[in-house]
């Protein structure tokens, strides 16, 4: 008996630790910083990269920001109910407000005082955490539009947790399925309709920039990967998942994302980001289990942007736009190398600069109060 309540104990103060997630965090944080710092050129009459086409690599740095989310999330509320046989709601919620709210609101306000050319609805539907919808309507203001992603994770906050009131784990994965045929079934019907109807267009582009398919995808490998550490029902293709472990299948799988990255960057794909999706989640449990992954991101660096890849996302534009105006208005146009040496590096030094006084100086405290409300360390 005494055995059984030291395991318990040792479950229940244990830390749930990848350390190669923070070097996804980073890489997607830069992938969407340099297809910004491509797309906004224009604005100033900056030439950009020739024969090179970057601007979707934003697209792909936010799909795995949310496959991330959903993987981590979930395995976190997974590990939550293992130990502790409940999902606590209210902590739940706690730490999510304590981690997004008050940079979210920080940037809400400065980017409207300082950029004031969105609407009224827009700043209206930013504090009710509806900027994914003001993006879709173009009344977002170009310097604080990353909060279109923000929204759209916390309403994934929002219904996401419930699907663990589920006792059984299998029920949970069962439930994640459903929904996520459904969120397909309709987004094919509204697509058949857009043609036809403005409203439904409109519907069809407010899906799009929902992106729950995204963060389900990550949620449905979490929770497989999660059985294969801690059996708790036969999963009918377990072998087959066990075959992702497997050096052959992680290089394999390594070059087809290399691959369809480089067409994603060049064409317009259909849902590309599904596809996005699935491998990088894939990609994500190699990573956590560090013993067979082939490959590795861990790097000081690399740990400490993905640490601090909140602020970096969600500030980059204030210093972009900030490079961007010096740039024009002080640098004669001359060799493109110079010149893009320049925007490049004062443009990443100054959004990490920017990020770490906003982690060290504001965002801290709050995070502080948060572990308060964890059971589940990370």
């Amino acid at each position: 008996m005494n055995k059984n309540i030291n395991e318990l104990h040792r479950e229940k103060t244990k830390k749930v630790y990848f350390p190669n997630l923070n070097g996804v965090r980073a890489l997607a944080a830069l992938m969407v910083v340099i297809a910004h710092i491509e797309l906004h050129k224009t604005i100033f009459h900056i030439r950009r990269i020739p024969d090179i086409n970057l601007l979707n690599l934003g697209k792909i740095g936010v799909t795995v920001f949310f496959s991330l989310s959903g993987f981590l999330i979930t395995y976190l509320l997974l590990e939550e109910k293992r130990t502790f046989t409940h999902i606590n709601f209210k902590g739940f919620y706690m730490r999510r407000l304590l981690r997004i709210w008050p940079l979210y609101f920080l940037v809400v306000l400065f980017g409207f005082l300082l950029y004031p050319v969105g609407s009224k609805n827009a700043i209206w539907l930013s504090v009710l955490f509806l900027p994914n919808l003001a993006f879709s309507l173009n009344l977002l203001p170009a310097i604080v539009d990353p909060i279109w992603s923000i929204g759209t994770e916390e309403q994934f906050y929002l219904f996401h947790p419930h699907f663990f009131r589920f006792k059984r784990t299998e029920h949970i994965l069962y439930a994640l399925l459903i929904f996520i045929i459904i969120i397909y079934t309709v987004e094919i019907g509204v697509g058949k309709l857009a043609s036809a109807n403005s409203i439904y267009l409109a519907f069809r582009n407010l899906m799009y920039y929902a992106r729950f398919d995204n963060m389900m995808i990550g949620a449905i490998v979490a929770i497989i990967y999660n059985n294969t550490k801690y059996p708790q029902f036969k999963f009918r293709f377990q072998k087959l998942f066990d075959t992702i472990f497997k050096k052959w299948f992680q290089i394999v799988l390594i070059i087809a994302f290399i691959i369809y990255l480089l067409f994603y960057l060049s064409y317009n794909i259909s849902h590309g980001d599904v596809l996005i999706s699935v491998m990088a989640s894939l990609l994500i449990v190699n990573l956590c289990e560090t013993g067979t992954s082939i490959y590795s991101l861990q790097h000081k660096y690399l740990d400490y942007i993905g640490q601090i890849s909140y602020g970096i996302y969600l500030l980059h534009k204030f210093c972009l736009f900030l490079v961007l105006y010096l740039v024009q208005k002080y640098l004669t146009p001359g060799n493109m190398i110079v010149e893009n040496l320049i925007i490049y590096g004062a443009t990443i030094i100054g959004v990490i600069g920017i990020a770490s006084l906003s982690y060290y100086g504001y965002e801290r405290p709050f995070l502080q109060i948060k572990k308060r409300f964890q059971k589940i360390t990370q």
